[in-house]
């Protein structure tokens, strides 16, 4: 028997209730702090609220205390200085094609940072493959998104979205969007990409179309790089992305297509 009927209802059983408002068609819960976002988000899909309920909700924290990324990376933040966000869908997933959800969550992150910040010009805001938002060739931040799938149906999304706003980089090769942050800048920045995200979400029955705009945005495009794969380093051109999200990179002895985690970005070959 569910005895929780609505996303509200809920009070998360490490961290307590969440602050709730709405942004549009969204319920956002807001805590202090959590170990990660998607973490409470999984938390909360595994509650007994039903499941179309959740569709739509957002969970965000001031500051994650155990942030991820890809293949369990580790994501560090600064306390009220960086966007931790993450979405849950439970309904209208493109099961046809899964990738056109990376697709639109991407363009609606970049969007929404340039809607925010217009001072930020578009060539230097690129998404690297599959999904680092990269700011003058460095690190700001990126997606994780984490799906359940019941049989052949796409159950679910945890899309979990992590900004380096105006807190300190945590590594050499990571930036900041804001040299000084201002006051509700994250909040403001969380409302953009959410109004982005709304009408991206409405495009992906059209993946051949995103995928276009999408490549207009990738971090290397047309580029000489060099990737690693087990162990072996592979050097083309980054011919582009594939609707199964694969990297296709045009070798010296042909083309070769490469999931996401396959492959290791080693950086980009010198121009000429």
């Amino acid at each position: 028997m569910k005895d929780l009927r609505t996303p509200l209802d809920w009070i998360d059983p490490v961290y307590g209730p969440a602050a709730w408002t709405s942004h549009g068609p969204w319920a956002l819960a807001h805590w202090p702090q959590v170990d990660s976002t998607n973490s409470t988000a999984h938390r909360a899909l595994h509650s007994g609220i039903d499941q179309k309920a959740l569709h739509r909700t957002v969970y965000a924290a001031a500051h994650q205390l155990q942030g991820r990324g890809q293949n369990t990376r580790v994501w560090s933040g600064e306390a009220g200085k960086d966007l931790a966000i993450s979405v849950l869908l439970t309904q209208s997933l493109p099961s046809a094609c899964p990738f056109a959800l990376n697709l639109a969550v991407s363009l609606a992150v970049l969007e929404g940072i340039e809607s925010h910040l217009p001072q930020i010009q578009s060539a230097s805001l690129e998404v690297k493959w599959p999904n680092d938002i990269m700011l003058k060739g460095k690190k700001a931040g990126g997606i994780l998104i984490e799906n359940n799938w019941r049989g052949n149906t796409w159950a679910s999304a945890v899309i979990g979205i992590g900004l380096n706003v105006g807190g300190k980089a945590p590594y050499p090769n990571a930036t900041q969007l804001m040299e000084q942050i201002e006051t509700d800048s994250i909040s403001l920045l969380e409302q953009r990409i959410l109004n982005r995200l709304n009408g991206r979400l409405s495009e992906m029955a059209s993946p051949e179309a995103l995928l276009r705009q999408y490549h207009g945005r990738l971090m290397g495009w047309g580029r000489k790089q060099r990737w690693q794969l087990d162990g072996t380093e592979i050097r083309g051109v980054l011919e582009g992305i594939d609707l199964e999200g694969r990297l296709c990179v045009l070798e010296a002895s042909g083309m070769s297509c490469h999931a996401p985690g396959e492959v290791g970005w080693l950086g980009m070959e010198p121009r000429g």
